[in-house]
């Protein structure tokens, strides 16, 4: 009777740790997904303003302020020489020589002018259908995680 209960005991124990350990597992199964359309990259450049759009006298000015919110942009950018290989891109993916930035005000707005390194995910570019001379717009969004000042000045 004894062994009966010692084994029903144990049995419901790791029923129990199964279960546990199977809800664990869809965030796993799911942050691939998520890796496989943003790539961490970290690149050097120089962050100046983004021009915003005129606006007309119809006053649509909010309505158009959606398509294009991007106040700062990230010029001359090369890979950085410093760094590591997970946070490089892989050699196949180019460096694009713009990006548009995704990040607090606060946190680009002091190092306007400078040269930096910036350390983030870059999402595709939108589609291609504008005119070339929009290429600030046309240009990959680079979501900041980190800032570091390299120089007060950019070349």
């Amino acid at each position: 009777m004894r062994k009966r209960i010692w084994s029903a005991t144990c049995g419901a124990i790791a029923l129990g740790l199964t279960i546990g350990l199977a809800a664990q597992q869809p965030p796993d199964n799911q942050s691939p997904a998520k890796s496989s359309s943003a790539k961490s990259i970290t690149v050097t450049g120089c962050i100046q303003q983004a021009q915003q759009a005129p606006t007309g006298t119809s006053g649509t000015a909010g309505a158009t302020r959606g398509a294009n919110d991007t106040k700062f942009l990230l010029t001359s950018a090369a890979m950085s020489t410093t760094t590591t290989a997970t946070t490089s891109a892989p050699p196949s993916t180019a460096v694009a020589s713009e990006y548009r930035l995704d990040a607090d005000d606060a946190k680009l707005s002091p190092h306007v002018g400078h040269k930096v390194e910036i350390a983030g995910t870059v999402e595709p570019p939108p589609s291609t259908t504008q005119s070339p001379a929009a290429s600030a717009a046309n240009a990959p969004k680079l979501k900041v995680d980190a800032v570091k000042m390299l120089a007060t000045t950019c070349p």
